[in-house]
């Protein structure tokens, strides 16, 4: 028994190696063709986001194709309503943040000024013509000054790039995702038939087990980000903070990537009530992030993903670097549910291939199930039965085996395997 559990040890860290190189190597090659992924991931995105509202269509008995449109149309409502309500508020702070530049270079150049009076450095002679011009005409400087107009250059041609993708996610993400949506049950169905017989049954369970980490993540961070960005936007108005709902919808875009929204926000608004000569402002700016934060981390998550995977703030940080380094914003993005899914079925095959772990023990250890604080449990359903349209649950997770090919593919096979498996 231990040499047989030695050599499928043995066999794994083989196929982990392999998959790790197969890996590098799609990734090289994924570069070649980078414009494609952007919206492939948005996407993908969207068919979480929407695929609880065509399940909620389905049950009212909407045929799938006509509930993919309906899905995307209140989708798209929502986005038009919500962009007619805030555009004329950001207009205005757009054009107030740009009128007021001047009096904020004005403002940053008296710190400068008096930060140099401070240390006993004279700042003012450091920015004059002269200054200027004689270390312009320093050779070393001048090569420095040619790196930069380069890097201005490829800047350029990576603002081209990245408007060209923004111009490929708009045109080309709400396409796919429709088509995906329609033939989703199609797409599950090939899936699985194009595994062995044997292994059909635990493909459908992991994949679902991922369909529903990845599906929570989706739906749950989009809302939270929502929350997020309304709460500090409200905060932040109730201060007074001048640029308040432009600081608000940029934090909570950001909370879509962990750990990051409310620090940048909160730093935004720091530095705005600073440049605005208010130090009180600045620090209940910061006093109201720090409410947000721990507000979202200790009640809104766990209210909103109540399924999650195991992952550690280490291996989250690690997974952001590495998702930034390899594929910049999206990377970032997608860095964490990727990681997620990965550390599922490699999971899933160690605990049950060489721990002997039956597959909802395995499920047991790698997905965490959150329940919400006992007082907003009584009022979040009426029923624990029943189903809300946009859950973030998109189904009951560790479930039994046999459950997850019904209705997706018949499939013959002994009830002692079966039994054995379990």
């Amino acid at each position: 028994m231990f040499s047989e559990r030695l050599r499928q040890a043995a066999l794994l860290t083989w196929i982990a190696v392999g998959v790790l190189v197969l890996g590098f190597v799609l990734l090289r090659v994924a570069d070649s063709i980078r414009v494609i992924w952007l919206p492939i991931a948005f996407a993908f995105g969207l068919v979480f986001l929407l695929e609880p509202a065509v399940k909620g269509f389905e049950r009212l008995r909407v045929p799938r194709a006509l509930g993919s449109i309906l899905a995307f149309l209140v989708l798209v409502a929502l986005v038009v309503a919500s962009f007619a309500l805030l555009f004329p508020t950001i207009s205005d702070q757009a054009v107030a943040f740009a009128s007021q530049l001047p009096d904020l270079y004005a403002s940053v150049t008296g710190w400068l000024r008096d930060a140099g009076d401070r240390l006993g450095i004279d700042v003012d002679a450091m920015l004059s013509q002269s200054a200027i011009e004689q270390w312009l005409n320093d050779p070393a400087n001048q090569e420095t000054v040619q790196q930069i107009v380069f890097g201005f250059g490829a800047g350029a041609g990576q603002v081209i790039r990245g408007v060209t993708e923004a111009i490929a996610v708009l045109g080309l993400a709400p396409v796919l995702a429709l088509y995906i949506l329609i033939d989703l049950e199609r797409f599950k169905s090939n899936a699985i038939g194009l595994t062995p017989p044997r292994y059909q049954e635990e493909v459908a369970y992991v994949g679902s087990e991922v369909g529903l980490a990845l599906g929570s993540f989706v739906r749950g961070q989009l809302l939270v980000a929502v929350i997020v960005g309304i709460a500090s936007s409200a905060a932040l108005w109730f201060i007074d903070l001048p640029f308040w709902l432009l600081i608000g919808i940029l934090a909570g875009f950001l909370n879509l990537i962990p750990f990051l929204g409310p620090i940048v926000g909160g730093a935004l608004a720091v530095l705005v009530a600073l440049l605005n000569g208010d130090p009180w402002q600045a620090l209940w700016a910061v006093v109201a992030f720090v409410i947000i934060q721990q507000v979202d981390n200790h009640l809104i998550t766990p209210m909103i993903q109540r399924t999650r995977v195991n992952l550690s703030p280490l291996v989250i940080v690690l997974a952001l670097v590495v998702g930034g380094a390899l594929a910049g914003l999206l990377g970032v993005l997608v860095a964490v549910p990727i990681t997620a899914a990965v550390r599922i079925v490699v999971g899933h095959l160690w605990r049950t291939r060489v721990l002997g772990q039956s597959w909802k023990e395995a499920g047991e250890a790698m997905i965490e199930m959150t329940e919400p604080p006992e007082r907003l449990a009584r009022i979040s359903r009426k029923s624990p039965h029943q189903r809300r349209l946009f859950d973030t649950q998109e189904m009951q997770a560790l479930a039994d085996e046999s459950d997850y090919l019904d209705g997706i593919v018949e499939v013959e096979k002994p009830a002692e395997e079966v039994e054995s498996r379990r």
